[in-house]
């Protein structure tokens, strides 16, 4: 299995079955990953990603690890702080969208930028990857703020969103 890990996290894609039980019985997930238990639950918003992700995922599961969620696990805490979902194959333009998220008692940490920066860094190593792309809400400063920390510019906007790119050098 692919893991990706930095000085203070692990960063693991989910199988279809993980994935499963992160929507449905997260307490059985962290089970699975020997992961200290949390009792937390995705909000909904989060929960109708991930099934947007599983059912993409089980379409196409020789390539899992381009349709999942990856959940970043602390070292030190040995529990989940949040995920970068991965929204498919490269394109024609050789470019992978990313989503994410940071639990809400894990915010401010700098995990999502240690991430972010490490899964970059991944994808852009891989066959066919030019550019990492993420958008982001224009309100949702945090997560600019990620964004430009990692690396990423600016390149293009719409009424709700601003859309970020890192590019193979």
């Amino acid at each position: 299995m692919i893991e990706l890990k930095t000085e203070r996290l692990r960063i693991l894609p989910l199988s279809a079955d993980n994935l499963r039980l992160l929507i449905e019985n997260p307490k059985k997930l962290e089970l699975q990953l020997s992961l200290n238990e949390s009792g937390r639950f995705l909000t909904m918003e989060l929960q109708q990603a991930m099934e947007i992700r599983l059912s993409k995922l089980l379409r196409d599961k020789e390539n899992y690890i381009w349709y999942t969620n990856w959940v970043i696990v602390s070292h030190s805490l040995n529990c989940s702080v949040g995920g970068i979902m991965l929204k498919g194959l490269p394109n024609n333009h050789g470019e992978v969208i990313i989503g994410y998220y940071t639990l809400p008692e894990y915010q401010g940490n700098g995990y999502m930028t240690e991430a972010i920066g490490t899964m970059k860094n991944w994808l852009l190593n891989q066959p066919n990857v030019k550019f990492v792309i993420a958008d982001t809400e224009k309100d949702n400063i945090a997560s600019h703020r990620v964004l430009e920390k990692s690396g990423a510019k600016l390149y293009k906007e719409t009424d709700a969103l601003y859309y970020w790119r890192f590019t193979k050098k």
